[in-house]
């Protein structure tokens, strides 16, 4: 390709828009469902235009996971660390289904991103503060990992016919003589896999039921690792 026709195919285009079209896959198909050619395709352009102005997938990916999170506009101040979670991870509850595949991209990746890292430093930080100590790192990761592993479940497709859930309500409703345990999971299977707006209620349900008892928990460890500490002499 002449130098002329390089110009060419980068006129008009930037990082910006290159993300921009990212994103509008990722909502149309989900993170991991489209490749970079479908990038290229939608922008009518090259490959080595988006590695210009962004880089490779996995930069590319980066940046939309960035732009996600700079769009939940989300404020880090002077919260303690159950404030400071309960905002962000609510923010994500309520953000992420909207871009299947990202909760995964997360879990995979850890938050390799521009806008991640300072929430993780104010989220690590404010718990030392309270006085987590050597475990203030591995509550903020596993507060984080929990309430994600929760969404990125809810990006299957948990009501297909004879798989997941489905499966199990089939062989629940097969079995007319199960006890009240199973027909209690029945119930909830039935929410998992009804129409889409029964099955985004219960996905959201979910996810935040996981919130909530993930601080439970956390806040009882740090009442745990209070009373072990030493009586000042």
């Amino acid at each position: 390709m002449s130098q002329s026709s390089r110009r060419a195919y980068r006129r008009g285009l930037s990082r910006e828009l290159v993300i921009d079209a990212a994103l509008a896959l990722t909502a149309e198909r989900g993170l991991d469902g489209w490749s970079m050619r479908d990038l290229t395709s939608h922008l009518d352009t090259s490959l080595s235009v988006i590695y210009h102005h962004v880089g490779d997938r996995e930069r590319v990916c980066a940046s939309v996971v960035d732009r996600i999170f700079t769009e939940m506009d989300l404020v880090i101040d002077g919260s303690d660390w159950r404030t400071l979670l309960r905002t962000v991870l609510s923010a994500m509850i309520e953000h992420l289904v909207v871009y299947p595949g990202v909760a995964a991209w997360l879990l995979r990746n850890g938050p390799q991103t521009e806008q991640l890292l300072p929430l993780l430093d104010a989220g690590v930080t404010r718990m030392l503060d309270a006085g987590w100590g050597e475990e203030a790192a591995i509550a903020y990761s596993f507060a984080f990992n929990a309430c994600l592993g929760a969404i990125a479940l809810g990006d299957q497709d948990l009501g297909a016919t004879g798989a997941g859930l489905a499966g199990l309500g089939q062989l629940i409703e097969s079995q007319p003589s199960v006890g009240s345990g199973a027909a209690r999971m029945r119930v909830m299977v039935a929410r998992f896999t009804g129409d889409v707006t029964e099955r985004a209620a219960a996905r959201r349900d979910y996810c935040r039921y996981t919130l909530d008892r993930v601080l439970g928990g956390l806040e009882a460890r740090l009442r745990e690792i209070e009373d072990a500490r030493p009586a000042p002499s």
